[in-house]
């Protein structure tokens, strides 16, 4: 059952075929499939043979045609046109729109990358500006000019200072 929707599937894609508005093969709910298109006869009737009327209605009536047979033809058929279908494609060239777009884009990210780049080389961060607010144990302690008064805290910064310099004796002591 799967196996003929697949090759109906496969049929419909090598005749182009949409599900929306079929132009060949018709899905009948609960039915099947059927053959929507006319059916023309490829090799003429020889001249010696005149067709009855009889053998015309027959010919004009919609084939039946068992459709797991079909299937398996198509399978068959669809095995046959894979290497065929492997050959390489030509890509479309690109219009000349296309590629001032392409160009406008490699620009685009250049620009994007380089950007930050000069921002860092060309431009200095104002220096800060310090202020001392005491020394300890000679350890300067230093606050920005635009930093807040830490008279309160100076305590705690000398307590601090104290005890690294104790514990720390055989290294180097802070620096400015």
């Amino acid at each position: 059952d799967s196996s003929l929707t697949q090759a109906i599937s496969t049929l419909r894609k090598m005749l182009k075929d949409s599900t929306k508005s079929p132009e060949f093969v018709k899905t009948v709910p609960k039915r099947g499939y059927q053959l929507i298109c006319s059916v023309e006869r490829l090799s003429p009737l020889s001249s010696d043979s005149i067709p009855d009327i009889d053998d015309q209605e027959e010919e004009n009536e919609a084939p039946v045609v068992d459709l797991e047979q079909f299937a398996e033809a198509t399978i068959e058929t669809q095995a046959d046109i894979a290497p065929e279908a492997a050959a390489p494609v030509e890509k479309p060239k690109p219009t000349p729109a296309q590629k001032n777009a392409n160009w406008l884009f490699r620009i685009l990210v250049v620009v994007a990358l380089l950007l930050p780049v000069c921002v860092l080389m060309l431009t200095n961060p104002a220096e800060s500006q310090f202020r001392q607010i005491g020394e300890y144990h000679n350890v300067p302690v230093m606050t920005p000019i635009n930093h807040p008064q830490l008279n309160e805290w100076l305590p705690s910064i000398e307590q601090c200072i104290k005890r690294y310099v104790e514990h720390h004796e055989d290294s180097s002591s802070p620096v400015e």
